[in-house]
């Protein structure tokens, strides 16, 4: 694979030397020029010709390490890189000190990426996190001098803060006492084993409940995921079990399961915690979705800067091929089915699963159009599960424990006689202005107020609660009480829960309690700390409120306390998106520069006791007009963080807050 080879000659070198890159394109009978069009391509390669620092220090510049000052860190008159150009001259040799997207450590803000070539062996960078601006600086000039590096501050030594009950019930091998020996995997095998007939799939015109029904008879243990109601925790919510189905209805042949490990969407870093300490529940994740769609391969898709956690990943399938769990011979089956670790060549749209796809195949990493979906037409046109690392990871507990023992892990709303509830649990990455940023598995469901401030998870805000971002960048700055629409009567909430009843008669129930606990009659607003944590429920919300702009959820949580500038962090949220656009569709490449240029003349119009004419109307263009022309996520999210805050706090717009 030519992207596996780059990242190889990457991570020997600190750059691709020219030289490696005609022997590659030699060595795999491509012309250079593919080999040059991949290379250019992902912002973490470095080419030769632009003349690369043997000595390089990357800080990340968002979010939490925003919130911490990588600005500042990063001023290239006053902070690192100046320090690099006077390291440059008095040594003769080049330093540089430059800005990295999120490297996936927010919980400990603010975090740089070291290296100093030659490396030693086994070794192609060093991580620091949680560095006073001191020890930066010492950091940098030791490495420039040719000192002895600091000791990293690796994963593995960290202690992160997470339940105060351990362990998380995901790892249903340590909560049962059992040895890691795969038996959800034997469980599937043995199954296999009693079926006189093999495994038979469903008529290509079986629909709707006659093909659950179909499913729960033949194929009991995939019915478990449909009773489980797990869905996707890499943002999208969709429901596992119907990917999976999907997959397994296609022919038999070559077929793939690939996991999503390329977490770097700012602010989430639960998956970094599964791979690192439970990598045996993705690797069997993995296989389950393998034999139970009859894929004939696993892939794990990590990024690059998660360097133990690959090692724990490989290291983990060796162990799996040891004692028969994949391999050539699961468990003496006589069924191949090889699981392998894919080191992500960089960059946030490889988050994108299509765009995943297309660095597996060695081409640039840019979304793909749909239909067809990958189910059909995934890795190498073949029918492809994407999954994300969380939701595989969940599968042994539901297969070892059944579907309904999950789905009874949700929160129920309180009183006497309430049955209205949620299904499941899931992780959620916080950091910020909380006293314990961390990842913590919570009950579905769970209002904010619980996670935020219960002595359990996080312990409170530092200082008093302005906003939280709570999807990323990507759903923009929810302030701590959400505004409610005047017009939203009695007579229209009603209709509302009405409404939401002729779907889900559990979800109107819960709607109608929290209606009646957070939104009496003559409220003006709603407690952000009181709404619970799903997804469906948000989406209701927006429904209900009618917000201004459309709140969302997701897996990484940044609260921010009064006194943050949340203008400045929403113009930095802005230029994540900027910066991590791969150019593909037009109005996204010029739209997201287009919404940095508007932020950045809103902060210098606050600054000068100004008004920036149009920018709300300007913002409201190209939203229209990147969510109908984006083929990906990123368009369709990158205007809501300067929408949120113009939108929810016009007062930082008009003036810097006090303290910022």
């Amino acid at each position: 694979m030519i992207v596996q080879r780059l990242r190889e000659i990457q991570n020997r070198h600190g750059h691709l030397p020219d030289k490696d890159l005609r022997d590659l394109a030699r060595e795999t009978g491509v012309p250079l020029y593919r080999v040059e069009e991949i290379s250019s391509f992902f912002p973490a390669f470095v080419l030769e010709r632009t003349d690369p620092a043997p000595t390089v220090v990357r800080v990340c510049r968002d979010m939490a390490c925003h919130l911490r000052g990588a600005g500042e860190l990063l001023d290239p008159k006053k902070g690192l890189p100046a320090l690099a150009d006077q390291l440059s001259k008095e040594t003769g040799k080049k330093v540089c000190v430059e800005g990295v997207s999120c490297l996936g450590r927010c919980d400990r803000a603010p975090v740089a990426w070291a290296e100093r070539h030659p490396m030693p062996e086994h070794v192609h960078a060093w991580v620091y996190a949680g560095k006073s601006r001191g020890e930066l600086e010492h950091l940098v000039r030791t490495l420039a001098t040719g000192g002895e590096a600091p000791p990293a501050d690796d994963d593995a030594k960290y202690a992160p803060h997470t339940n105060a009950t351990t362990p998380v019930e995901i790892d249903v091998y340590a909560r049962e006492g059992w040895p890691r020996d795969y038996r959800a995997v034997k469980k599937f095998i043995d199954f296999l084993a009693a079926l006189p007939r093999g495994l038979q799939r469903p008529p290509r015109d079986l629909g709707g409940r006659e093909l659950d029904a179909f499913v729960k008879e033949n194929h009991p243990l995939l019915a478990e995921l449909k009773a489980a109601g797990l869905l996707g925790m890499g943002g999208a919510g969709a429901p596992a079990y119907q990917k999976w189905l999907d997959v397994w209805r296609e022919p038999p042949g070559e077929k793939y399961v690939v996991s999503n490990g390329d977490e770097s969407e700012p602010g989430t870093f639960k998956d970094r915690e599964i791979m690192l300490r439970m990598p045996h529940l993705l690797v069997e994740g993995v296989i389950l979705a393998g034999l139970m769609t009859g894929a004939t391969a696993g892939y794990i898709y990590v990024r690059h800067e998660y360097l133990e956690q690959i090692h724990e990943l490989r290291e983990e399938i060796a162990r799996a091929e040891q004692i028969g769990a994949c391999g050539p011979n699961v468990f003496n089956t006589g069924r191949a089915f090889p699981v392998e670790v894919f080191e992500s060549p960089g960059g946030y749209i490889c988050g994108e699963q299509s765009a995943l796809i297309e660095a597996m195949e060695d081409r640039r990493s840019q979304p793909r159009n749909r239909p067809p979906e990958l189910t059909t037409n995934g890795l190498r046109d073949k029918p492809t599960v994407v999954n994300n690392v969380e939701t595989l990871a969940w599968t042994p507990f539901i297969i070892n424990r059944a579907g309904t023992s999950y789905a009874g892990r949700g929160w129920h709303v309180p009183g006497e006689g309430k049955t209205a509830g949620f299904g499941g649990r899931r992780l959620f990455s916080v950091s910020g202005d909380v006293k314990r940023p961390g990842v913590y598995e919570v009950p579905i469901g769970l209002p904010f107020r619980e996670l935020v401030e219960s002595p359990e998870y996080c312990g409170g805000v530092i200082g008093k609660l302005k906003a939280i971002a709570t999807s990323g960048p990507s759903g923009g700055l929810l302030p701590a009480r959400l505004p409610l629409d005047p017009k939203l009567d009695e007579k229209k909430r009603a209709e509302a829960v009405a409404r939401i009843a002729e779907r889900s008669k559990n979800d109107a129930e819960v709607m109608d309690w929290f209606i009646k606990t957070y939104m009496p009659p003559g409220e003006t607003s709603v407690d952000l700390l009181g709404v619970p944590l799903d997804l469906n429920f948000f989406r209701n919300l927006n429904s209900l409120l009618r917000l201004p702009v459309e709140a969302m959820l997701g897996a990484g949580l940044v609260v921010y306390a009064e006194g943050t500038d949340v203008l400045d962090q929403a113009v930095n949220f802005t230029e994540f998106y900027r910066n991590e656009s791969c150019g593909k569709c037009v109005p996204c490449r010029l739209g997201s520069q287009k919404l940095v240029q508007i932020g950045s003349e809103l902060i210098a119009s606050r600054a000068t006791g100004t008004r920036a004419e149009g920018a709300g109307a300007d913002v409201k263009e190209i939203t229209k007009a990147l969510q109908l022309t984006s083929i990906c996520g990123l368009g369709y999210v990158a205007p809501i963080p300067l929408a949120t805050v113009m939108a929810y706090f016009p007062d930082d717009v008009a003036k810097k807050p006090n303290g910022a």
